[in-house]
């Protein structure tokens, strides 16, 4: 009689423990992180006609000095406006930034549409003549038009500058600064 109460003590037990009102693994909903890239970005709108090379250098000390290995990036030539996108190496922050436009001979005019930055979700564009608010040329190497955004190299000797935009370095380092925020 006793071997019966412990088997019905047991039936029970079990029947109580294994009707917990418990979810299935499949039911649970599943928690993913957001990722926030946080590489800083600058995108350069352009309508660039034959294939050249671009290049980014930039600095981290406040200054102008661009003495560091830019970014380089190849661009094909296109009637189309057309990205170029350079992103920085993880966790460098810019304080200033230098664009260059072209190394080839018989390099064409670049019709610069837009500069964009971004970082951690945040993005800070540049449009049309707004560009030469926080951009000059290098007038020893191109000629700059913010209305047009036309960039057109000086020829020296018969041989092509290379040209490049230079930061207004007041403006370029608060719109930096507002980014970083």
């Amino acid at each position: 009689m006793k071997a019966k109460i412990v088997l019905v003590v047991a039936l029970i037990s079990t029947f109580l423990i294994g009707c917990k009102n418990e979810k299935s693994v499949d039911s649970l909903e599943v928690v993913k992180p957001e990722f926030v890239d946080t590489s800083f970005k600058v995108t350069v709108d352009v309508i660039v006609k034959s294939d050249d090379d671009f290049s980014l250098f930039y600095t981290q000390d406040g200054t102008t000095n661009f003495t560091g290995e830019p970014i380089w990036l190849g661009v094909k030539g296109s009637q189309n406006e057309q990205q170029v996108v350079f992103e920085l190496p993880d966790d460098v922050f810019p304080s200033q930034l230098r664009l260059d436009f072209g190394l080839k001979q018989n390099l064409d005019e670049v019709v610069l549409k837009k500069i964009s930055y971004s970082y951690k979700g945040k993005t800070f564009d540049m449009i049309g003549n707004q560009i030469g608010m926080y951009f000059h040329p290098d007038l020893n190497k191109c000629t700059y038009d913010p209305n047009t955004g036309i960039i057109k190299p000086i020829l020296k000797d018969g041989v092509a500058q290379f040209p490049s935009l230079y930061p207004h370095e007041a403006a370029n380092s608060k719109a930096l600064e507002e980014l970083a925020k």
